[in-house]
């Protein structure tokens, strides 16, 4: 037979006593859990200052065969030596995602006192689309074939948005 002692707990009597501790403990480590998962782990929030320009960047001949990167929407400022009064005008191409916003020659004798005077030809150019864009130029007299020749600037953007 056997017998209980009556001033002895129940082991499901001891159980249900702890139970709302041990719910509190584990709604504790839930929330604790929560919290930890919410946070960023130690990466810093965006910036709340938005650049509204972005610094333009200036090339010239030293720039040939170069690769440089900039943001999308940025400009490019491009200077080049022409002397087109010797018929050499340098014929400028770039990739879709590069747009010519302007285009104009600055003679070295704007009075034109003197024969055969050259000047620096300057293009503004703003990168329109992300991805790696190029400008290639040639520097000769467009009625010449000859291209063998011919001087030629290359320069690539990686643009990023």
């Amino acid at each position: 037979m056997i017998t209980t002692n009556s001033n002895v707990p129940h082991v499901g009597a001891i159980i249900m006593k702890q139970m709302p501790k041990l719910l509190f403990i584990a709604g504790l480590v839930l929330a604790a859990a929560l919290v930890a998962g919410c946070t960023t782990g130690g990466d810093r929030p965006p910036s709340t200052t938005v650049p509204t320009t972005t610094t333009p960047l200036f090339l010239n001949e030293s720039a040939n065969g170069t690769t440089h990167a900039v943001p999308l929407n940025s400009t490019i400022n491009l200077t080049l030596n022409e002397n087109p009064t010797t018929g050499y005008v340098w014929n400028l191409t770039t990739t879709s995602g590069l747009r010519i916003v302007s285009d104009n020659f600055v003679s070295d004798d704007p009075g034109a006192t003197r024969s055969g005077a050259g000047g620096v030809h300057h293009w503004q150019i703003a990168a329109i689309a992300a991805g790696l864009q190029e400008i290639r130029g040639v520097y000769a007299q467009p009625w010449n074939n000859s291209t063998a020749d011919a001087t030629s600037f290359s320069a690539e953007f990686s643009v990023t948005p």
